[in-house]
This record gives C-alpha cells, sequence and structure tokens, in this order.
C-alpha cells in the first residue's frame, strides 16, 4: 500500500491545496463578494470619497472617507483581500460608514496585484500608503499619532506584515500604528507556500521569511484585534488562532474572536454593523 505523502502536518497535498482555497469551503463565495461590493458602490454615492495618489504607479492610489470638518480624528487604513490577485479599493468601501459615523477616517488601500507586480511589491506599496498617511493626515482631518490598520485575507496577511515592519527603515516613527485589526489573515507563508497557491506565488525562502508576521512579532508595537470566522477552512483558522496566542503572550493582543456561523468571506461584513462585537471593540480601542 502507497502511503500518502504529507507535506505539511496531518495534510495530505489535496488536504492542504483545499485548506488555502477558501472557495472550496464556500460554494457561493462568488455570490457574496458580488453583494459586498455593490453595497460598496451604495457607499460611495452616499459619501463620495477624497482620493490620493500615495506612490508613482497608477495603482498606488486610496479613497478617504472622512467626517464633515474632520479634525485630529483617527485614521483607519483598510487592506482588501482577494488571493493577492483580486478586487481594489473599490470593494472594500461598504465598512465606511460604521466609522465616519463615529468620528474615525477610513481609508480604503488600493495596490498592484498578482501577476502585474510580486508579493513582496504589493507589501512595499502598503508601507508606502501607510507612510503617506501618517505624514499627510492632517490634511484630510486625520491625526498622525493615531492611524490603524486593518485587513482581510490576502489582506490580513497584509495587516500582518505591516504590524511587523520596522517602520524606521521607512523613514518613520517605529509606533507609526497605533492599533491593529487582522481578520482571517495568514501569518506564517510555509504552509501557504507548499499548497496550491504557490501555481502563481513566487517567492525566495528570505522573501517567505521577510513577509511571514509571526516570525517577526518583536516589531508590533500596538493592540492587535484577531479575527476569524468559525466556518473558516481548517487552516485559517489554525494560523488565526496561533497568531493570536502569540500576541497574547506578549501582551500585544487587545481581542479574540471566533466568529459564530461565519464562513470566511462573511467575515469582513462585521465591520458593516457599528454594533458587531468586532466594530465595537476596534472603535474603542481607536479612541483609546
Amino acid at each position: 500500500m502507497t502511503v500518502p505523502v504529507k507535506p505539511f502536518l496531518h495534510y495530505t497535498q489535496e488536504e492542504l491545496d483545499q485548506a488555502y482555497d477558501q472557495r472550496f469551503w464556500v460554494p457561493n463565495a462568488a455570490d457574496i463578494l458580488k453583494r459586498y461590493t455593490a453595497n460598496s458602490a451604495a457607499v460611495r454615492q452616499k459619501y463620495p470619497p477624497r482620493t490620493e495618489q500615495y506612490g508613482p504607479t497608477e495603482d498606488e492610489t486610496l479613497d478617504i472617507f472622512a467626517p464633515a470638518s474632520a479634525s485630529g480624528l483617527p485614521v483607519v487604513a483598510y487592506i482588501h483581500g482577494g488571493s493577492w490577485r483580486l478586487q481594489t479599493k473599490d470593494d472594500v468601501s461598504a465598512p465606511a460608514p460604521t466609522f465616519v459615523e463615529n468620528g474615525v477616517i477610513y481609508v480604503a488601500l488600493n495596490f498592484a496585484c498578482i501577476p502585474k507586480v510580486r508579493l513582496p511589491d504589493m507589501a512595499d506599496q502598503c508601507r508606502r500608503a501607510l507612510v503617506w498617511l501618517h505624514q499627510n493626515a492632517a490634511s484630510f482631518g486625520g491625526d498622525p499619532n493615531r492611524i490603524a490598520v486593518s485587513g482581510h485575507s490576502s489582506g490580513g496577511h497584509l495587516c500582518g506584515v505591516m504590524l511587523t515592519t520596522d517602520w524606521t527603515a521607512y523613514g518613520a516613527p517605529a509606533n507609526l500604528l497605533k492599533a491593529g485589526l487582522s481578520m482571517s489573515g495568514m501569518y506564517e507563508l510555509h504552509p501557504v507556500m507548499l499548497s496550491a497557491r504557490s501555481s502563481y506565488v513566487t517567492i525566495s525562502p528570505e522573501e517567505l521569511g521577510a513577509l511571514s508576521a509571526m516570525r517577526h512579532l518583536n516589531h508590533i508595537a500596538c493592540p492587535v484585534i484577531v479575527a476569524w470566522g468559525d466556518r473558516e477552512s481548517p487552516e485559517f483558522k489554525r494560523q488565526s488562532g496561533e497568531f493570536a496566542t502569540a500576541l497574547a503572550g506578549m501582551g500585544r493582543l487587545q481581542a479574540r474572536f471566533e466568529l459564530p456561523q461565519a464562513n470566511h468571506f462573511e467575515v469582513p461584513g462585521v465591520l458593516t454593523d457599528p454594533n458587531s462585537d468586532v466594530s465595537r471593540a476596534f472603535l474603542a480601542m481607536l479612541k483609546d
């Protein structure tokens, strides 16, 4: 009898591929994403954002949703998901009212995706965006000393990378970020790159290490909320749980939420409800 090869933990290759393919677990994923995009379009009609260029390429833009007469308000930068290949800032406008109507500026980041750029380039673009927000916050009513980062899925991965960035290497304060909310992310890329995702994500061993938040926890300088759904794939649940546990051990975990009856694609929807547990905890942290 041939014993199946297990490339990681107890998974066969097929099981590992499935564990990093959320659409395997959510057959109606496309319908959920379409609704989210439609809701985002409606929000942009109600709250037309101010769009700014933060970097040299056409994709390096961001949308700023700010309350009227904003002055000295906290700023939340949101990094969209999409397997590092899909979506734009236009797909993640939906949470804006939760923040704008509670005295917080919401910023949806845009950046180039694979295959137009590589994953390290995506991370660098997000870093440029956050440095730009710090340098220009006062121009749109934000407080440069109260910038937070959030993201979901592959955006949750990039959120983790931002939280573990040495900002002094980018000419910014080490404590550039004052809070974080990472949802359904990947924080150690080793098993990810053993899965079928390696067919479109090409990184060196050094880049894999540099882009794995779990290896750079010493750079986290702010409290972090970690959230995921109880209907996620086993690897996304494991990664989120281990990240939260590591943060708790170093005194940086503000809260963890395993959202009941929520699949991967439903998780970011909690930010469209200002009374959800995640929204209430995040808003409270931003205003501390």
